[in-house]
């Protein structure tokens, strides 16, 4: 069928937007069939002008599903003139010569006479466009999934937690509905099905459970088999055509999973189930295969901090074991009339800081430790009042050695004070305070000890062990200086060392 003589006029003065446009441009009648098509058109269809002009336009480029409603409107608009999709631009599908059906852009403007009326439609072809929305999405999935996956791992306090977190998170943000978890058996030969599932509904994997349950995965025994002997993540598009899964007929069609790895290891594997076919997903196993390796240094980190965990109260115990050996040992070389009470007194006293500074770093997992409460822990523990002791300063924290250092150091000071200083009487006091000084890595701290409203003090005559380990250990210790003054209104004891950055930082 050609285009009527009495419209090729009109089809002649459309020519140079035909010659000049960018987009693909084809030209309707009002009886549906092309009277006009330019060679953007031809190249984005593959039909010729001349294979094109005068066919209709819904045998050409119009997808089967959408050619009754294209008909439909067009009768509508010659019947009433109603007008739904002119002067708007939508998106919409197309098929080319091949049938090879793609997005493009479309927008139909009406040219002519109303009784000789010409449909321009302008077309563009947005397959990369909608093919970068895609990636975007996709990036935008991978990174969500990613984030949250990592961030139930490292949030969850056991291996078993951060694997059922796993599966909730991956489930609702692929749409899955099945999932479970496999560990890694002794040897690292099998998989061994654990208790954590995650189903959308309650009861959905019942039949599945138990046949799990029933199955030891070795290299190439079902899903987690396969995943074992590849360390990859697998696909399976129909269980029921699988001749090596030995899950079938359970209600689930689909299944795919991949490893947890860390440092070459499979700690556990991780596997999902649809109720329908699903063709393999190649960005999604790539994901997942990314995920394995995050998530995998993650309960990685978490079983060496369990283990270090173990290993400090291991410490502990076995340090509170030794101080109690040297306290007895101490209390049978020091019985007797021949000792005075005052020097069992003052070894058990020690022995007791010792042990308070040592709860208190067991307490931060050996790390560092706050300086006010290791202040206010020796202070109070060697009876001083809290009412007449004041601790003040910005909030720090020292290192394990350092930590034992001040901690005995504060516990002389406050003994001294109880006997013989400030707080011998009942109105005396004591300021505890320290301050950082100082440019960046040159950073200072000074902390100082003032006693106020005591008894006239004097010089001693001569130095004991409490000022020895103050002036000598902990200025060793700090790396810096610690000096006692006796002033006769009271003692005043001032320490100035460097801050390193981590610690300055708090």
């Amino acid at each position: 069928m050609h285009v009527e003589p009495q419209k090729s006029a009109a089809i002649e003065a459309l020519r140079p937007v035909l010659d000049t446009a960018l987009d693909a441009v084809v030209v309707m009648t009002r009886e549906g069939m092309v009277a006009g098509w330019n060679e953007v058109a031809e190249r984005t269809f593959g039909w010729s002008g001349a294979e094109a002009v005068g066919r209709l336009m819904a045998d050409l480029i119009i997808p089967e599903q959408y050619r009754d409603a294209h008909c439909q409107g067009l009768a509508r608009f010659n019947e009433t003139g109603e007008q739904r999709v002119l002067g708007q631009r939508i998106e919409i599908s197309a098929v080319d010569k091949d049938g090879r059906e793609f997005p493009v852009e479309l927008s139909i403007t009406l040219a002519g006479h109303p009784d000789e009326a010409l449909f321009l439609g302008f077309l563009r072809d947005i397959s990369e466009r909608r093919d970068a929305e895609a990636r975007l999405r996709r990036q935008a999935r991978e990174t969500e999934l990613l984030f949250e996956v990592t961030r139930f791992a490292a949030e969850t306090d056991s291996f078993e937690e951060s694997l059922r977190s796993c599966l909730e998170a991956i489930c609702q943000l692929t749409g899955w509905p099945v999932g479970h978890a496999l560990a890694m058996g002794p040897g690292g030969r099998e998989l061994v099905s654990t208790s954590v599932w995650h189903e959308a509904e309650p009861g959905l994997a019942a039949r599945l459970r138990e046949a799990t349950d029933g199955v030891r995965f070795t290299e190439n025994v079902g899903l987690p088999g396969r995943i074992l002997a590849s360390r990859a993540p697998e696909w399976i598009p129909e269980i029921d055509k699988d001749p090596a899964f030995p899950r079938k007929g359970l209600g689930f069609e689909a299944a795919f999973g991949f490893p947890i790895m860390s440092g070459g290891r499979i700690l556990a594997v991780l596997e999902f189930f649809a109720g329908s076919a699903r063709e393999p997903d190649g960005e999604l196993l790539m994901t997942v295969r990314t995920l394995g390796e995050q998530v995998g240094r993650v309960f990685e980190r978490k079983r060496t901090e369990e283990h270090q965990r173990l290993l400090i109260n291991e410490l502990n115990h076995r340090v509170k074991n030794t101080l109690a050996i040297v306290q007895a040992i101490g209390a049978q070389t020091l019985k007797g009339d021949a000792v005075p009470a005052a020097i069992r007194s003052a070894f058990d006293s020690r022995l007791a800081a010792l042990a308070a500074a040592h709860d208190l770093l067991t307490a931060e997992n050996w790390e560092s430790a706050p300086l006010r409460q290791v202040v206010e822990k020796a202070g109070l523990g060697c009876g001083a009042s809290p009412g007449r002791l004041s601790i003040s300063g910005p909030d720090l924290r020292i290192q394990p050695k350092t930590a034992v250092s001040v901690a005995m150091a504060v516990h002389e000071l406050c003994t001294n004070a109880v006997k013989y200083g400030a707080l011998s009487n009942d109105t005396g006091t004591v300021a505890v305070d320290w301050a950082v000084y100082g440019p960046g890595e040159d950073r200072r701290l000074r902390l100082s000890w003032r006693e106020h409203g005591g008894p006239p003090v004097e010089t001693p005559s001569r130095r004991g062990f409490g000022t020895r380990l103050i002036e000598r250990g902990l200025a060793a210790d700090l790396g810096g200086k610690a000096e006692i003054e006796f002033r006769p209104g009271g003692v005043v004891c001032v320490v100035d060392a460097p801050l390193p950055p981590a610690v300055a930082a708090g």
